[in-house]
């Protein structure tokens, strides 16, 4: 889960190969939600991707150039684009500073948990 990231929540590089895994994440309030080099397909399954200043980048240009379709490197399945992700404050809680309980993503299981 990466919430509130100044630059980027996820940056492939043109090493990062096709079979990347990504999935059950949470990509939210960022400045770009996925930044990419090179030429690489990724799939993605059982995320979200909301309220990100710009969706997706470019090398260094954050924006991405901003394109038609700023996922069109992205193979998406089962990814919610809206809804307002909510952090845990509570201090108290043993999700403290993870997704609230019976928030959007929370089934997700995203983040670091305590058993």
């Amino acid at each position: 889960m990466v919430y509130g990231a100044y630059y980027s929540g996820v940056w492939t590089t043109q090493n990062t190969a096709d079979d990347f895994e990504f999935h059950h994440n949470v990509i939210a309030r960022s400045g770009t939600g996925w930044i990419r080099e090179g030429d690489h397909h990724y799939s993605i399954n059982n995320c979200i991707f909301t309220g990100n200043t710009y969706p997706t980048g470019f090398g260094n240009d954050p924006t991405g150039g901003k394109k038609p379709n700023p996922f069109d490197f992205l193979q998406m399945v089962d990814v919610q684009m809206a809804g307002t992700v909510e952090i845990e404050k509570d201090q108290s809680k043993k999700n403290y500073l993870q997704l609230k309980e019976d928030s959007l993503g929370s089934t997700l299981k995203a983040g670091l948990f305590k058993k």
